[in-house]
């Protein structure tokens, strides 16, 4: 598969919440890091997993993929995303993503996330 299929079906895989899809795209030492109103790092599958296990409660509304960009072995989205939380809460949030893939597997990502104010 090249770049930018490996990395549509990670985005097809979080946006139909199918945690062992995602991480069976991602390297065992893969590394995550999310910036936003905070940071956070995952270092390794496990880590990863953990945090997504943990967010069994939000669920994926919607979608959308403004632009994705592929250069070699490094991919680029950006868009929209809609969740509800295990409550009913409605959270939108702006993203980038930035993928960089080795050996066919998701080795680093970079997540910028801002909240969309309603």
């Amino acid at each position: 598969m090249t770049t930018k299929e490996i990395v549509q079906q990670v985005i097809d895989a979080f946006d139909n919440n199918d945690v062992e899809k995602i991480l069976s795209f991602f390297a065992d030492d893969v590394k995550w890091t999310m910036k936003g109103s905070s940071v956070t790092i995952m270092n390794g599958k496990n880590e990863v997993e953990q945090f997504l296990g943990g967010m069994e409660d939000v669920k994926m509304v919607s979608s959308t993929k403004e632009h994705i960009i592929v250069d070699s072995n490094t991919a680029a989205v950006d868009g929209l995303v809609r969740c509800k939380d295990k409550d009913g809460k409605d959270m939108a949030m702006y993203y980038a993503d930035i993928y960089e893939l080795e050996n066919d597997k998701v080795k680093k990502i970079t997540s910028y996330i801002v909240d969309k104010k309603e």
